[in-house]
């Protein structure tokens, strides 16, 4: 059943158990959609006023869901940052696949979309960095010019996640911890709710973002800002498989059939003599 909560906002309206999609709730309507529509306004300022060029549709999306649903693993920190990277090198990828394969035929644009979707999906699973609106980032350059040169792109989207991830937890951190403790992950530097490897990645993609901002006036500070964000990149992206437990067949959840009771007394033989009494 949906719950209506037309409380006004307070600190209890922004727990994890009332601040998530399911209920509809005042505060979220009000801060949530607010800081939705700012995260992207922002972003859209700071790239036109850098000149660094990001796809804004899917960057939306992505402001949504750090605004209004901060508490879900797709919302954390890697999962925006290296879902936007891959997606978009596996759709660039995909793209030119289709068109090596069907250029020129009826069938290039749906094997160029397809394929772009099928690549950043898949990458955003192996790498751990699930993110709804990155499949749309994988699909937009089979439909629409590029805002960038493709090799830069990615790191382009990167550098515009790692902007909605600043602005949501300096937006949402008014009313609760973001971002959110991980599941399962003690607190570690600065009592976060992270691994150290995501912070230290997060960390250098945030300061390689403020060197690409420098684009107008140095391409040398923006050249080292791409090269440090791709560092970041790694770490974020590569430091699950370190610890990864890796299962190559199910365990079985049932023990053998119990077998058949021998050497014991064999089934009585001839009638009963009580049921025989009983029918007569």
């Amino acid at each position: 059943m949906i719950e209506i909560r037309l409380i006004p906002p307070c600190r209890r309206e922004f727990m994890r158990d009332v601040y998530h999609p399911g209920i509809i709730s005042l505060s979220r309507i009000l801060w949530g959609s607010t800081g939705a529509g700012l995260f992207l306004a922002f972003i859209v300022l700071v790239s036109e006023s850098t000149g660094v060029g990001v796809l804004y549709a899917p960057l939306a999306a992505t402001c949504f869901i750090g605004a209004t649903c901060t508490y879900l693993r797709v919302a954390r920190p890697k999962s925006v940052i290296v879902g936007h990277f891959v997606a978009t090198v596996g759709g660039l990828l995909g793209v030119a696949a289709g068109e090596t394969l069907l250029g020129g035929t009826a069938m290039v644009l749906p094997a160029k979309l397809g394929l772009a979707v099928l690549l950043a999906s898949a990458l955003m699973q192996i790498l751990d960095a699930d993110h709804p609106p990155a499949a749309a980032t994988a699909a937009i350059p089979a439909i629409l010019p590029l805002p960038a040169p493709a090799l830069v792109l990615p790191l382009h989207m990167a550098w515009g996640a790692i902007l909605a991830v600043a602005f949501g937890v300096a937006w949402n951190r008014l009313w609760f911890e973001c971002p959110p403790p991980e599941d399962g992950c003690g607190r570690s530097w600065f009592n976060l709710g992270m691994q150290r490897a995501d912070i230290v990645g997060t960390g250098a993609c945030l300061a390689a973002s403020l060197l690409m901002c420098a684009r107008p006036w140095s391409i040398v500070v923006y050249q080292a800002g791409l090269w440090v964000m791709l560092a970041g990149l790694a770490v974020m992206s590569l430091h699950h498989f370190f610890g990864a437990r890796v299962l190559v067949a199910e365990a079985a959840t049932c023990g053998p059939l119990a077998k058949p009771a021998t050497g014991g007394p064999g089934p009585i033989s001839g009638s009963n003599e009580k049921e025989e009494k009983h029918e007569r």
